[in-house]
């Protein structure tokens, strides 16, 4: 059997703690065949989808040296990390899964492959995530259909909207709607002499729509990153404020799934379900549900380094195991 991932170029990952690195390793430690290829390498052909890919070996890792932290630190990687073969045409209907692993931004090469990956049938080939899921569920916009979930928020380009936002609140985030990693991200206060110029920057004078949403205290607690695999929840970590920033550093500490949590996991599991999302990572402040990642879902690896969970091994057996119930060879 063999899958493939569409990945940003190899060179630009990180071969200790990346997720899509984890991934291959685990489908790589259970014998598949792991093919490696990139957005605008994917084409359609005859009505079939196929891409320009290398057959990818990745080189043995080994423990870390003894930490005294509590929590785990990523394998020695050699700094050879990888082998590929020479590049070759691969049909994506032929693969047992595909992984559709390229980060933001969603630009038209992303919104294309995606389109491409629409010829490849999801009742055969295992996707993750379908494709038109990807297309549907937009990260920041998906949580406004659960209004009950989320804290006050407000999607708009008009400075003056924002405003009078800010006034009934004192204190919002505010964040590109089509934002990634934190970039972007503004800690608005109502005083701010600095309010004017970051309202025209972020809202490009008036022409940019942004999501504004109530600034949570809470967050001082820790960040919450639930993983959701096949519609439920397997696990989650908390990850706090960076030092000298509002934003949020990486996973830091196991985090226990509340009740609430479940509730918005129930909540989300049918559309993730119908929109074919496999594998999806929900940002939850207190009792808020903040954020939907679907796209290329991180952290799962860090996770497994901190905590000595096997969250990329499980996905790629989950993978395994709904080929496997589908009686395809």
């Amino acid at each position: 059997m063999s899958v493939v991932f569409i990945t940003d170029p190899l060179e630009s990952l990180n071969a200790a703690t990346d997720t899509s690195i984890g991934l291959m390793r685990a489908a790589q430690n259970r014998d598949l065949q792991v093919w490696v290829t990139e957005a605008h390498l994917l084409e359609a052909v005859h009505g079939r989808a196929r891409a320009l890919a290398r057959r990818l070996r990745l080189a043995a890792s080994s423990p870390p040296p003894p930490s005294p932290r509590r929590y785990g630190r990523p394998r020695a990687v050699a700094s050879t990390w990888y082998e590929t073969g020479e590049p070759r045409h691969v049909w994506l209907d032929e693969m047992t899964a595909v992984f559709m692993r390229t980060e933001p931004p969603l630009d038209k090469t992303y919104l294309t492959a995606t389109l491409v990956l629409d010829l490849v049938d999801p009742a055969e080939t295992v996707m993750v995530n379908d494709p038109r899921g990807l297309r549907a569920c937009a990260e920041h916009i998906l949580p406004l259909h659960y209004p009950d979930l989320i804290p006050p928020t407000i999607v708009t380009a008009d400075p003056d909207a924002i405003r009078s936002f800010l006034a009934e609140h004192d204190a919002v985030v505010v964040k590109p709607v089509d934002g990634f990693g934190g970039r972007g991200v503004l800690r608005l206060h109502s005083q701010d002499p600095n309010l004017a110029s970051l309202l025209e920057t972020s809202t490009h004078d008036g022409r940019r729509a942004v999501i504004a949403q109530r600034f949570l205290p809470e967050v001082s607690a820790g960040n919450k990153r639930i993983f959701m695999v096949a519609g439920e929840p397997v696990g989650a970590v908390y990850r706090y404020q960076a030092p000298g920033d509002f934003r949020i550093g990486d996973p830091a500490a196991q985090a226990p799934v509340t009740s609430r949590d479940r509730e918005i996991c129930a909540r989300l599991e049918p559309d993730l379900r119908r929109h074919g999302i496999r594998l999806a990572g929900l940002d939850v402040i207190g009792p808020h549900l903040i954020e939907v990642n679907v796209t290329s879902v991180g952290a799962l690896r860090k996770a497994d380094i901190l905590l000595g969970w096997s969250l990329c091994a499980d996905l790629v057996d989950s993978v395994l195991g709904t080929h496997e119930q589908r009686g395809i060879a």
